[in-house]
C-alpha cells in the first residue's frame, strides 16, 4: 500500500525518488513526522465525534494536541490528526486539508533534476480557497511528476509552504534551502515573486511563475518563466493571428449600448483592421435584434455579404451581452436559413465558462473564441488525468477555469522534462518540448536577450456547426 503524507507539509515531498527533507517553515517540528492531516474543527463537533471521523482515539488527538488538555474545543480551532498505521482514514470533508498518496517511488539516481515548490498552502491559518487552490495545484504537479518518472526521468521534489508574508521566503533563502536547485517552481504573491526572481538571476537558477505576473521588472529578468503571460501578450497576439487567417472576412462588431466598456481585443482588432484594409462596420444590439425579427432586411444586405466570410464579435465580454448576442443569432440562422449569407460568431476566453449551458447554440451558430488555455473534456489526454487524478486522491478537480490540477500538470510535464531532457541549456530549448496538454500550451518568446521568457501561446476554439469542439494551435 502507499504510503500516505501530507500535501502540504512544508517538507521536501517526492514523487519519483527518495525524498530528501528540508526544514518545515511552518510546521511544528515536533510532530510533523506524526501528522496524517490538519482538522479545522466545525461548530458543535465533540473530539469523540472528530477521533471516531479518522477511525483513531480522542486521546491519540490529545497526544498531538496538548494544549486541549486545559482547553474546550472552538470552531475554527486547528487541529492535527495523527498518522493511522493500521486503516487508512475515512472521507474527509472539504473545509480540512487533504490527504494524498505519495505514487510508488525509486531510489534517487545521482542525476535526479533537483526541483523546489514554493506555494502558499496556508498551514499557519484558516484559508479553505486558497488552500484548495494551491493543493490542487500541486496534486496535478505530483501526477506528472509520476509520469515522467515512468519515462525515465529522476526528480528530486521539495516543497515548501510560502505563506502569506516574505518573513517565511527569507529565512528559506538566507538558509540556503535552494542553493542547489536545478529549477524552482513558485510562488503566488507579487512580493514572493520579486524575492524568488532576485535570487534566481543571482544563482543562474531558472523560476517557473505559474500564475500572472504584473511586475515589470520580472519580465526583464532572463532566469524568468512567465507562463501565464498577462493578457496584453494574449489580445495582442491573438489580433495579429485573427488578421492573418481572416484577411478577407468582413467583421460586424455589436455593440450593447447599455454596456460602456470595450474589451482590449475589440479595440485592437478594429485598429488592426483599419491598417490592413479589412472590411468592418459597427452595430447596436438592438439593429441586430431587429435584423433577426425580419424587420431589417435591407439592413441585413448592408451589413452582411454574400461571397465572403462574416463574422459578428461583440465589443463586450460580459454574460448579458452574450446572453443576447447568441440567442438572437441563433433566430437569424434558423428563421433566415439560406436567405443571408454564413456567418460565424466570434469572441473571448470567458465563454468557455458559458458553454456547459449553451452549448447546442454554440455549435448551430459556428461560434469561436480565444484563450490562452482550453480543455475539452471528453479529449483523451483530459479524460485520463481526470480519471487519474480521481483515482489518486478520491475527488474530482474542483470546477473552474482554469482547473488548477490540469494547470499544476501541464507545468510540471513541461518544465521538468525540459530540465531533465536539456539541462543548462534548456533556455535554449525551451519551444523544443514534446508535449501534448490537458489544458495549457507553451510558446515562449522574449522581447529581448535581456529579458524573462515569457509563454505568448493562444488557440482559437470552435464549436463548428458539425457539433465538433475545435482547438486550433496558432503556433502550427
Amino acid at each position: 500500500m502507499r504510503n500516505l503524507l501530507i500535501i502540504i507539509a512544508a517538507v521536501a515531498l517526492l514523487a519519483g525518488c527518495t525524498p530528501k527533507v528540508k526544514e518545515a517553515i511552518t510546521v511544528p517540528t515536533q510532530t510533523e513526522s506524526n501528522i496524517a492531516s490538519i482538522h479545522i474543527v466545525n461548530k458543535d463537533e465533540s473530539l469523540y465525534k472528530i477521533a471516531q471521523k479518522y477511525g483513531i482515539t480522542a486521546e491519540e488527538i490529545i497526544a498531538l494536541n496538548p494544549s486541549l488538555k486545559n482547553n474546550k474545543l472552538k470552531k475554527g480551532m486547528k487541529l492535527y490528526i495523527p498518522i493511522v498505521t493500521k486503516k487508512e482514514t475515512g472521507e474527509v470533508k472539504q473545509d480540512t486539508v487533504k490527504v494524498v498518496e505519495q505514487p510508488v517511488v525509486e531510489e534517487k539516481k545521482s542525476d535526479a533534476v533537483k526541483a523546489a515548490v514554493i506555494l502558499p498552502f496556508m498551514l499557519d491559518k484558516y484559508a479553505p480557497t486558497e488552500q484548495e487552490r494551491m493543493i490542487e495545484f500541486y496534486q496535478g504537479f505530483l501526477l506528472a511528476v509520476e509520469t515522467l518518472k515512468n519515462e525515465g526521468h529522476s526528480f528530486d521534489i521539495r516543497t515548501y509552504d510560502s505563506g502569506e508574508s516574505t518573513e517565511s521566503l527569507d529565512k528559506l533563502i538566507a538558509g540556503g534551502s535552494l542553493d542547489d536547485c536545478d529549477i524552482i517552481f513558485g510562488a503566488l504573491y507579487p512580493t514572493h515573486n520579486k524575492q524568488l526572481a532576485a535570487f534566481a538571476k543571482q544563482r543562474n537558477i531558472p523560476l517557473v511563475l505559474p500564475f500572472t505576473v504584473k511586475e515589470e521588472e520580472i519580465y526583464s529578468n532572463p532566469k524568468a518563466y512567465i507562463a501565464n503571460a498577462l493578457q496584453t501578450y494574449i489580445v495582442e497576439k491573438s489580433v495579429e493571428k485573427f488578421v492573418e487567417r481572416y484577411p478577407d472576412a468582413n467583421i460586424i462588431f455589436v455593440k450593447n449600448e447599455h454596456d460602456i466598456e470595450e474589451k482590449e481585443f475589440a479595440t485592437r482588432l478594429k485598429e488592426s483592421l483599419k491598417k490592413s484594409s479589412i472590411s468592418h462596420t459597427e452595430i447596436i444590439t438592438d439593429s441586430l435584434i431587429s435584423m433577426a425579427g425580419g424587420g431589417g432586411s435591407s439592413f441585413v444586405a448592408s451589413c452582411m455579404k454574400p461571397d465572403t466570410m462574416n463574422i459578428f464579435i461583440p465589443t463586450s465580454s460580459k454574460v448579458e451581452t452574450f446572453n443576447t448576442l447568441l440567442p438572437t443569432l441563433l433566430v437569424l440562422k434558423r428563421d433566415t436559413l439560406n436567405a443571408i449569407p454564413e456567418f460565424s460568431l466570434f469572441g473571448y476566453p470567458e465563454w468557455q465558462i458559458y458553454a456547459n449551458s449553451n452549448l447546442e447554440a454554440m455549435y448551430e451558430v459556428d461560434t469561436y473564441f480565444y484563450a490562452s488555455f482550453f480543455t475539452n473534456s471528453i479529449l483523451p489526454e483530459a479524460v485520463d488525468i481526470q480519471a487519474r487524478y480521481a483515482s489518486w486522491y478520491n475527488r474530482s478537480m474542483q470546477n473552474r477555469y482554469p482547473r488548477y490540477g490540469m494547470l499544476g500538470y501541464d507545468i510540471a510535464s513541461y518544465f521538468l522534462k525540459a530540465a531533465s531532457i536539456y539541462g543548462n541549456k534548456m533556455a535554449d530549448n525551451i519551444n523544443n518540448v514534446k508535449f501534448t496538454p490537458t489544458q495549457s500550451g507553451f510558446n515562449f518568446t522574449r522581447e529581448n536577450n535581456k529579458g524573462s521568457y515569457i509563454n505568448d501561446k493562444v488557440y482559437f476554439v470552435r464549436y463548428s456547426p458539425e457539433y465538433k469542439i475545435i482547438k486550433i494551435d496558432l503556433d502550427q
